[in-house]
């Protein structure tokens, strides 16, 4: 193969290492000359031969008797030379010359045994086949370049090396060009034309092309041989395959290389020293210790001295003493250092030593932790406030290894059942003991297959505490995989509140539920009893005024047909007050009457009250005396006269004839009592426990002679409402003595924003307003399906003469003549067959003509959010079914003043 290029090569390679052990093994003289003919080593056999010490640096010319003999020893061809050394004179010997990869040659000498051929021949053998064996233990390819055939040949190294099979004519130099790499060939050319022109040896490396397409790196050395002239005749040289070495110089190299890369990008320093030799730090070891661009390295010592911090020097210096004598290999240690602008950082270090090399050599890494354990203190101080967090919120945490199995449990999963924390997870058959046996049956399927999807799971459910305590717990879980592990964590915590508040909310809802479908179905009772009650009464009242009119007789039968009347009347009375105390209790119980607190000075309040009682009181003959009534209570007004007129009605018919009854007002600290004593039958100890009970009369009777009429509701009454109020009410009984009732609420002086003057009893709404005075007769329009009703009305209005009346059967008619008519007043029942009521006013609100026609409803709807949303719709004013007769004719009289004929 064709010389190459002639490069720098390294001082010592591993071809070199191995002519070196085999010059030294070979049995016969083996000498190392150099390229300028100084030999560098001689084996054992060759200083027995020479009979001499032949030193490094003796000139190969000293050992020949003629010193252009050294040239030729050194030639391509074996020959026989003598020498000229002591005690060897004259002695003539067989040589044959080798070169080396790494420079000069292997020259190997034996004795000659004869001046004859053969004995020439054997000599030679010898030491070719010395030569040979050297040449094929170290791999070294050995060839032959006839400059003027133009044709190498090779031994079989080289071929192996080409990766061709051996060929006896060798081959042409343009067949060895076609193995070299294309951008390695000019510069192998360029070798081959200089080594014609400079003396001694050449060197270089190219790249080889093997059949198989890969490349082998050569390195090869050749020497000019030139002829009996002096002329060329022959490149010889040796070659060897240093592609192994290549590869692993590139591979250390790369290894270095991506070393400081990790380094330097993880900002880990590192560092290596040698005895007597500056040492080696990375860029981010100085960077970590801040050292000054320029200044070389520290060493150990001083390194401990200048950037250890000062309280961990000693400690550090007394961990490395320790870790050399220890001979240990390696040492890890944490510490920190002190930087020049201060700062204190936090490092680890891990530090080897290789003592097998000579001189030892110690090197390290060394991490920066600073910022990894601010992070931590940072991540204990956030998990240590989510502990908090979690432990103020009752929350429990807990994990599985969803692999092995193994659970780990905070304190609080403990606590949640009712069980002393312990330093473990509780088991399987534990937990499942601790859940509610009803909600066992689909928890943990539901749980397992939770689990088997690998799904988040979120449920509640109930677990029983060791003293039958029944807690709900709500449980949030996740699962979590990093590379080949699968964790599952949770949360566990107490919503026994929030559940005991739903079951309260949905208590709350179904009894609004059923509270609106009391008041529905109370409020269709009231008005389909109210409708044949409005017929009852009214004509009750009709016959009662014919009975007592001029016409009417005075004889016995005329008399038994009024009582009969009047037992109609009252039992239809009684009916009617049954309904309006079912409907207030029904209110008050569902929340739906509405309470307007403000002080309410009592003597007034008493005032109003008394006439409402004028025709019972005297029907039973008792007395009513009035003690001190000063002060005001913070209550409504209305409600508070409709308690205390149950309380005065029930002590004057409970009473005895000639009896009492005494009203009066006390103060007690911040509260005001309104108390009525009476001195009628009283009460045992058995009827005070049921006093306030609906309808429960205590076993009095609605007939008979000592029949005493009652719903049973009043009493329900007055405590509702005065709870509503924020009061209560108190009783005190002895039987044959008499009932002490007491209504306790906060005095009115302590109400923050209005005084007692201001907030006394408001008057009775007035009266829709007039229409404007007609020059005849009034017309009323009166809007009514019932034909009943209607003629009550007619009846009725026969005694107002000034007044005309019309009838409308349903809200189109009714419009129509509203239209047509123009009336002064529209009486309109709320339910009619083609519209309501409320869609009736909007129609005649639209027209201008009708815009400000008093509009009063006349229904036997008697709740009162329909009183108030007829109000508000703008209906004048709202009378309820059955009329009351003297209450209707002074409503009247009060919109058209009094009939004609009175006035």
């Amino acid at each position: 193969m064709p010389p190459p290029e002639p490069q720098d090569l390294p001082a010592a390679t591993p071809a070199a290492d191995l002519a070196q052990a085999l010059l030294a093994a070979a049995p016969t003289a083996l000498l190392h000359v150099d390229a300028t003919g100084l030999v560098q080593y001689a084996n054992a056999a060759a200083h027995a031969l020479c009979e001499a010490t032949l030193a490094p640096g003796l000139p190969l010319a000293a050992l020949c008797r003629d010193e252009r003999d050294a040239e030729v020893l050194l030639g391509p061809q074996p020959v026989q030379r003598a020498l000229a050394r002591s005690g060897s004179a004259g002695r003539w010997l067989d040589a044959h010359s080798q070169p080396l990869p790494g420079g000069g040659w292997v020259l190997a000498l034996q004795p000659a045994s004869g001046p004859t051929a053969v004995a020439g021949d054997n000599s030679l053998a010898e030491a070719q086949s010395a030569l040979a064996l050297a040449v094929d233990l170290g791999n070294i390819a050995v060839w032959r370049h006839d400059l003027a055939t133009q044709r190498m040949h090779y031994n079989a190294q080289a071929y192996r090396v080409l990766d061709i099979p051996p060929r006896p004519e060798g081959l042409s130099i343009d067949e060895v060009r076609e193995f070299i790499h294309p951008d390695d060939l000019p510069r192998v050319l360029a070798s081959a034309q200089r080594a014609l022109q400079v003396p001694g040896p050449t060197d270089m490396e190219a790249r080889y092309r093997r059949a198989d397409g890969s490349w082998r790196q050569v390195m090869t050395r050749r020497v000019l041989q030139r002829d009996a002239l002096g002329q060329p005749q022959a490149f010889i040289g040796v070659a060897m395959d240093v592609t192994a070495q290549h590869e692993e110089q590139r591979q250390a190299a790369e290894t270095k290389r991506r070393f400081a890369l990790a380094t330097e990008a993880a900002g880990i320093g590192y560092w290596m020293a040698e005895r007597n030799a500056t040492p080696t730090w990375n860029a981010p070891m100085r960077a970590m210790f801040a050292l000054p661009p320029g200044e070389p390295p520290l060493t150990l010592g001083a390194w401990l001295t200048r950037c250890v911090h000062p309280d961990d020097r000693a400690e550090v210096q007394q961990h490395f003493e320790a870790w050399l004598r220890s001979r240990e290999p390696s040492h890890d240690l944490t510490l920190r250092a002190l930087r020049p602008d201060g700062s204190v950082r936090h490092l680890a270090t891990h530090t080897r030593i290789e003592r097998e090399t000579d001189p030892p050599v110690m090197f390290g890494i060394i991490i920066d932790l600073t910022e990894r354990r601010s992070a931590e203190q940072a991540l204990r101080a956030a998990e240590e406030s989510v502990a908090l967090a979690a432990r103020g919120a009752g929350l429990g945490a807990w994990q599985l290894d969803l692999d092995t199995g193994e659970a780990t449990w905070d304190s609080q999963m403990w606590r949640l059942r009712g069980r002393q924390p312990e330093a473990r997870a509780m088991s399987e058959a534990e937990r499942a003991e601790c859940v509610h046996p009803d909600d066992r049956v689909w928890l943990y399927p539901k749980l397992n297959e939770t689990f088997a999807r690998g799904d988040a799971f979120e449920n509640e459910f109930r677990v029983v505490w060791p003293d039958g305590q029944v807690r709900w717990l709500a449980s949030r879980s996740v699962e979590i995989s990093t590379g080949s592990s699968r964790r599952r964590i949770g949360l566990n915590w107490d919503i026994t509140d929030k559940r005991n508040a739903e079951a309260a909310r949905r208590d709350r809802e179904i009894a609004l539920g059923e509270s609106r479908a009391k008041s529905r179905f109370l409020a269709r009772m009231s008005h389909e009893l109210r409708t044949p009650l409005n017929a009852v009464l009214g004509f009750a009242q009709l016959l009662l005024a014919e009975e007592a009119g001029p016409e009417a007789g005075h004889d016995a039968r005329t008399q038994a047909r009024r009582r009969r009347v009047e037992h109609i009347r009252s039992a239809g009375q009684h009916l009617l007050a049954l309904i309006n105390d079912v409907l207030d209790l029904s209110s008050l119980e569902s929340g739906e009457l509405r309470i307007a607190l403000q002080p309410v000075a009592l003597a007034p309040l008493v005032a109003q009250t008394l006439p409402m009682l004028g025709d019972l009181r005297e029907q039973h003959g008792v007395q009513l005396h009035l003690g001190t009534l000063e002060g005001s209570v913070l209550a409504d007004a209305t409600r508070l006269r409709q308690a205390l007129l149950n309380l005065l009605t029930n002590a004057i018919k409970y009473n005895r004839r000639g009896g009492s009854v005494r009203i009066e007002a006390v103060a007690r600290g911040r509260l005001r009592v309104l108390r009525v004593k009476d001195t009628g039958r009283g009460l045992d100890a058995e009827q005070l426990r049921h006093l306030f009970e609906p309808f429960n009369r205590l076993g009095r009777r609605n007939e008979g002679p000592d029949a005493i009429e009652g719903s049973g509701i009043g009493l329900a009454i007055v405590k509702a409402l005065l709870e509503r109020m924020g009061g209560s009410v108190h009783v005190e009984s002895e039987p044959g003595v008499g009932s002490t009732f007491e209504l306790h609420l906060a005095d009115g002086q302590w109400a923050p924003d209005q005084s007692p003057e201001e907030a006394e009893l408001a008057p009775p709404p007035a009266p829709a307003a007039a229409p404007a005075a007609a020059s005849a007769r009034a017309t009323l329009l009166y809007i009514e399906d019932n034909p009943v009703n209607a003629l009550i009305i007619r009846e009725l209005l026969q005694r107002r003469p000034d007044l005309h009346l019309h009838v409308a059967e349903d809200g189109a008619r009714g419009l129509q003549q509203a239209a047509a008519l123009v009336p002064d007043l529209v009486l309109l029942d709320m339910q009619l067959p083609d519209m309501d009521g409320f869609e009736v006013l909007r129609r005649l609100r639209a027209q201008a003509a009708l815009a400000q026609v008093p509009v009063i409803a006349l229904s036997a709807n008697a709740m009162p959010e329909d009183i108030e949303r007829a109000l508000a719709a703008g209906m004048s004013d709202y009378w309820t079914k059955p009329l009351d007769f003297t209450a209707f004719l002074a409503s009247l009289e009060a919109l058209f003043g009094p009939p004609a004929s009175a006035a």
